[in-house]
């Protein structure tokens, strides 16, 4: 007997934290509204990785958690 198992990508796993992280400790701006979104949108799409991961960046760049 073959079992397969469909595992999430490491990545969406961490960009998923990410966003659990930032909804906690952060205000719901749009940016964090768009990252949350877009990482929901890759955890459907894996091909949406590269872009969900831009979006969060770009939204810790916005707040100045990330330089």
């Amino acid at each position: 007997m073959i079992a397969h198992v469909c595992a999430r990508p490491a990545i969406i796993v961490d960009l998923c934290d990410a966003v659990a992280f930032i909804d906690m400790h952060g205000v719901r701006t749009r940016l964090w509204v768009t990252a949350e979104t877009a990482v929901k949108c890759a955890d459907r799409n894996p091909r949406l990785i590269d872009q969900a991961t831009k979006t969060l960046e770009n939204a810790l760049r916005g707040e100045g958690m990330l330089d």
